[in-house]
């Protein structure tokens, strides 16, 4: 059998280096699109996260979400009761507990968020825009 060489062993690597980074700036490019879409859509749509103060998932959901500069509200199950009374009435498991509009998600997926924004956006959608 053929040991692999020095030289085709480094090529191994910089293949793998290349579509790592390749992944890695398509990855970054298709965020920001979805965040672009997102702050757009959201000034049309009402996006409110349903959390706790102590759920790591939340606290990075409102990390890129102020990251992003979308416009949205918080609604923390654990300090408002109108918020907790909300939140049993969905029946959800855990948080973040996402509403876009008339539409909800458990956990916080940008993709969910931009599609659900985006249909609700569109003429067709349920909600109207805001005054």
């Amino acid at each position: 059998t053929r040991r692999p060489t020095l030289r085709s062993l480094l090529g191994l690597v910089a293949m793998v280096a290349l579509v790592w980074g390749a992944a890695q700036v398509l990855g970054r490019w298709q965020d920001a699109r979805a965040a672009a879409a997102i702050r757009a859509h959201s000034q049309h749509v009402d996006i409110t996260l349903y959390t706790t103060s102590t759920c790591p998932y939340c606290a990075k959901a409102t990390a890129w979400l102020k990251q992003h500069e979308v416009r949205w509200r918080e609604c923390n199950v654990e300090t408002d009761a109108s918020c907790q009374r909300t939140y049993a009435e969905q029946g959800s498991p855990g948080v973040p507990l996402v509403r876009a509009g008339e539409r909800w998600n458990l956990g916080f997926h940008v993709p969910w968020l931009a599609e659900a924004l985006a249909a609700q956006s569109s003429p067709s959608g349920a909600s109207s825009p805001r005054p």
